[in-house]
């Protein structure tokens, strides 16, 4: 028996060289301006603001003055947080960071995203224009979140039937869906909706796209890697192929099993990101009835 490293050894090593994969994750911002924890974050994000200097008399008192009527209100929660860490960023102007609506902005650039990001970015602006007015911001609401909903259809069927699959189309699905999710939940939140019944039949059914799409590109990754020669190797007899990445990038995997090796590649840079993903799913489904009587607060101090 040799003293060599196992199979299980050579995979590991060659997971240690590789990069992680593109992020296709669900945006931070998102994550947590909709969570449980939601006023907290928009406290935190004002407080970053002000400690960053960006704390003029004027973009304060603006921001006073809007949100004025409130204490404690569902307004203020899950996509209300969203659009207000938005409306801080634009009051105070700041050009030297990267500003939430940047951030998710980027999220949509690929070109055939770019009417999901339309409509979220129009979601966003309706609710800090109508944060005040329940009525006229549920019918809004209501309104984007139909075209929203027709639009991620239309970008899924995109990658899976005519084979427009890229990472960045997956990754503006990806965040387009959760969003969605949580447009519904705020929707139930303001009295939108009577019942959480289509929230949960929502997350069943992008659980199930989600599985869909990964698929599609798990093959399409498949298919970009592959063996390349390495003869050219001096005074080596039958030398061991090199292994090349999705991205050309070229490992020395020896006479290592090839798929074993492509599943490491694929779980390494996209399948950890995968069930990131749905684990945020989950967490909604499982924390739904708290997210839905959630009660927003932000002080001014």
């Amino acid at each position: 028996m040799g003293n060599g490293p196992s199979e299980q050894e050579q995979i590991d090593r060659f997971v240690s060289d590789l990069s992680d994969g593109p992020d296709v994750r669900v945006n931070q911002n998102i994550v947590k301006f909709c969570s449980l924890h939601s006023s907290d974050m928009l406290k935190q994000h004002y407080e970053r603001r002000m400690e960053a200097g960006d704390c003029a008399a004027g973009w304060i008192k603006d921001l006073v003055v809007k949100l004025a009527a409130f204490t404690s209100a569902p307004e203020l929660a899950g996509l209300g947080a969203l659009a207000i860490a938005v409306f801080i960023d634009i009051l105070s102007s700041s050009p030297s960071k990267e500003s939430v609506k940047d951030a998710l902005r980027c999220v949509f650039a690929e070109e055939k995203a770019s009417e999901v990001w339309d409509l979220i970015d129009e979601c966003l602006k309706r609710i800090r224009m109508n944060i005040d007015n329940r009525h006229q911001l549920r019918s809004d609401l209501e309104r984007i979140e139909h075209k929203l909903s027709e639009a991620l259809t239309k970008l899924k069927n995109s990658m899976l039937r005519d084979n427009h699959m890229t990472t960045d189309a997956l990754k503006a699905w990806v965040n387009g869906a959760a969003f969605h999710i949580h447009m519904l939940v705020h929707l139930v939140r303001l009295g939108g909706i009577n019942t959480c019944n289509p929230v949960e039949r929502l997350l069943s059914d992008y659980e199930e796209a989600l599985d869909e799409l990964f698929k599609k590109q798990k093959k399409i990754i498949e298919n970009k890697c592959s063996l390349e020669s390495s003869a050219t190797i001096p005074a080596v007899v039958d030398p061991p192929p090199y292994f090349v990445d999705e991205m050309g990038t070229c490992y020395n995997i020896g006479y290592g099993d090839f798929d074993k090796h492509v599943e490491a590649l694929y779980n390494h840079r996209y399948g950890r990101q995968k069930r990131e993903i749905q684990q945020h799913f989950s967490d909604v489904r499982r924390n739904l009835q708290s997210l839905v009587s959630q009660r927003g607060s932000f002080n001014f101090q």
